[in-house]
């Protein structure tokens, strides 16, 4: 049995082969499914979406059923993502309207064989679930559920739901991942390998929230921008590189196997909204599947290539594989203790930090002008 990737789908056909083609390469895993939306502006854009494609000039729903129609003949499934959590606006007089693009939009996925959606809001899970029983409906991360009651209510809430997706913050709650998969056998969990963002953002909900162009802002005043919450996450990441890596939730391929023996075996891929570094995503990719097999195939590789948000950072760059691996975090501290990092992370616990210290004392604190970037978010006392 290959473990399953989900990944997002280019814009591009060629770029898609180039994501598909990874499959020939490796041999445990396999990309079987790809996620997207069209963007704003296209005739069957519902408003359900969180739309990242901004400045794809093509928006026809023609050019992006190419798209769909081509991912599908590669023998891969496609997700369609209804993925805002934003509650429904039923009060707003053109509600119905987006219920017509809804009917639109799930009319001609219906067309090309396109049964899954990837759906946030409560709501809207329900009303597909009422209304649209042949499409499969897959819970999004924007949930952001952490707790083991949260997801027995929302199960118990929306037994459409045939895939759940955890807040990657959760991702090495051996103790919790392993009820979960205890208590619902036959639900489908997906863990995100390579999300870069912050361990316990307190934007992330609102970002999620927001599906706007992070370019547009109002009044020359940040705070009422698209690019509200990363002008807090990417100054901390671009300062603390070290600390966003090591003190975080990410699932490196010499991982997988541990959360294979737990019964995940379904993994998520991120970056669509980060396709301008498109051919830093395939190689990452490719290196991330490679390293699944064996991870002598990915010794010269550096850290950026397995974590999105971290692509080019210069004192990354620098670490490769074969050098940094051995002061990482061992994933075995968290099989035994990873549910209590929620509350103990630099408070009881210093593991991490001590990590992170090993990792900057051994390669970074040769360069005076490397040393000033590398001072831990939060220094424990």
């Amino acid at each position: 049995m290959k473990y399953k990737f989900s990944a997002p789908m280019p814009y591009k056909i060629e770029d898609i082969d180039k994501i598909l083609d990874i499959n020939y390469q490796a041999e445990k895993s396999a990309i079987t499914s790809m996620y997207a939306c069209v963007p704003r502006g296209c005739e069957v854009f519902t408003g359900f979406e969180q739309a990242r494609n901004f400045a794809w000039n093509d928006t026809s729903w023609d050019y992006w059923k190419r798209l769909i129609e081509h991912v599908l003949l590669r023998n891969c499934d496609f997700i369609y993502l209804l993925n805002s959590p934003r509650p429904l606006d039923i009060d707003n007089p053109d509600f119905p309207k987006k219920l017509e693009k809804l009917e639109l939009l799930l009319t001609e996925l219906r067309k090309l064989g396109v049964k899954k959606l990837r759906v946030a809001a409560g709501q809207l899970m329900s009303y597909i679930g009422k209304h649209y029983s042949d499409f499969e409906v897959l819970a999004s991360t924007s949930l952001e559920y952490k707790t083991i009651w949260e997801y027995q209510n929302f199960i118990a809430f929306h037994p459409e739901v045939k895939q759940i997706v955890p807040s990657h913050d959760i991702n090495k709650n051996f103790k919790l991942l392993t009820h979960i998969k205890q208590r619902y056998p036959n639900m489908e969990v997906e863990l995100m390998v390579n999300e870069g963002c912050l361990q316990g953002c307190p934007n992330r909900m609102f970002h999620e929230y927001i599906s706007i162009d992070t370019h547009k802002i109002i009044n020359d005043d940040i705070c009422l921008s698209g690019s509200y919450a990363t002008s807090y996450c990417n100054p901390v990441i671009r300062k603390y590189p070290v600390q966003s890596v090591v003190i975080g939730t990410h699932i490196f391929p010499w991982d997988i196997e541990e959360y294979v023996k737990i019964g995940i075996t379904n993994f998520k891929l991120v970056g669509r909204d980060g396709f301008e570094h498109f051919e830093n995503y395939v190689n990452g990719y490719t290196m991330y599947l490679k390293g699944i097999d064996d991870i002598k195939n990915i010794q010269e590789y550096a850290l950026t290539d397995f974590t999105h948000h971290l692509v080019n950072n210069p004192v990354l760059n620098k670490l490769k594989v074969k050098d940094y691996k051995k002061y990482l975090p061992d994933i075995k501290h968290f099989i035994k203790y990873g549910h209590l990092c929620a509350s103990d992370c630099a408070v009881k616990c210093k593991y991490c930090y001590k990590c992170a210290e090993k990792i900057q004392t051994n390669f970074l604190k040769r360069n005076e002008a490397e040393k000033k970037m590398t001072v831990p978010v939060c220094v424990p006392s």
